[in-house]
């Protein structure tokens, strides 16, 4: 059985800058008609994301006050049935070619779901040109992979590593029939497909499974770390002094940080995302992607 985790939540609207706190006063009350529309955007969010196209349930989400949750497709929608299945198919090894690697194999969760590599490997001993991204808050982001900025949609990307022949990551091309027949007898897998997509016959097929994986995907989000209970919760002692020390830099126009690993057209400090690519679950769908950062070789 795949593993079990949580999320954790906290308060939302403190922003790091505390110099800067006089200002952002100020540009509050010059734009109070743009923040009175986008707390209005929220608002409709939080109601309609209680029910899904169909009128089901969605998945709950428990974030701090203040945080939207992340853009979900409206013909994907999230429930926690599709969750779990998502969270089985992504620690099974039955899902790769030859057997031998999950997306858990290069996206652990111990490792803040990478793999800790400077450079992924594939199923087949492939060596990649390029490292597992962390998959936490990837929901938020405008891109999801650094070599295609294109790929905006977890129901997009998904198939890239199943199918991918260059390189191979989980190797699954030309092997798709007799994985799905497999997982199609698993009794357990059976009554999760069944549950995540009651309405279909014969559920075991490429697009439930991309679908189930993109829900779970979706799910994996985190605001507990330190700095993100000073952020949310406003509580100074969440972050040693040096840390306070290392915030006032990474935020100050000495090294300006900020100004690549930070969302764009962020207001009321919502969408601050500091791993790159980040965005704010109000922004337009087709916006471009800000951030394509990575470590390829050569």
């Amino acid at each position: 059985m795949p593993p079990a985790w949580g999320k954790t939540s906290g308060r939302a609207n403190v922003h790091p800058c505390r110099r800067k706190q006089d200002l952002t006063q100020l540009n509050m009350y010059a734009n109070l008609p743009r923040m009175w529309g986008r707390l209005l955007a929220l608002l409709l969010l939080g109601l309609l994301g209680t029910q899904t196209a169909a009128g089901q349930q969605t998945y709950p989400w428990k974030l701090p006050k203040g945080v939207p949750a992340p853009r979900v497709p409206s013909d994907s929608p999230l429930t926690r049935e599709r969750v779990e299945l998502g969270r089985h198919l992504f620690y099974d090894t039955r899902l790769s070619g030859n057997g031998t690697q999950a997306c858990a194999t290069c996206h652990r969760q111990e490792l803040a779901f990478t793999d800790g590599r400077a450079l992924a490997v594939g199923s087949t001993g492939e060596t990649h040109p390029r490292s597992a991204m962390s998959l936490i808050n990837a929901a938020y982001r405008d891109a999801l992979t650094w070599a295609n900025p294109s790929l905006k949609t977890f129901e997009e990307q998904i198939p890239v590593p199943m199918l991918a022949t260059a390189p191979v990551e989980l190797g699954l091309a030309g092997q798709e029939d007799r994985v799905y027949a497999e997982l199609a007898r698993d009794v357990v897998y059976r009554e999760l497909f069944r549950s995540a997509f009651p309405d279909e016959d014969s559920p075991v097929n490429r697009p439930n499974i991309v679908v189930a994986l993109a829900s779970f995907l979706r799910s994996i989000v985190s605001f507990r770390s330190p700095f993100d209970q000073y952020r949310f919760g406003g509580d100074v002692s969440a972050m040693p002094a040096a840390a306070h020390r290392g915030m006032n830099l990474f935020f100050s126009t000495r090294t300006r940080c900020a100004g690549c690993h930070m969302g764009h057209n962020v207001s009321m400090d919502l969408g601050l995302n500091l791993d790159g690519g980040s965005k704010t679950a109000l922004s337009p769908p087709d916006a471009p992607a800000v951030f394509m950062f990575h470590n390829k070789k050569g």
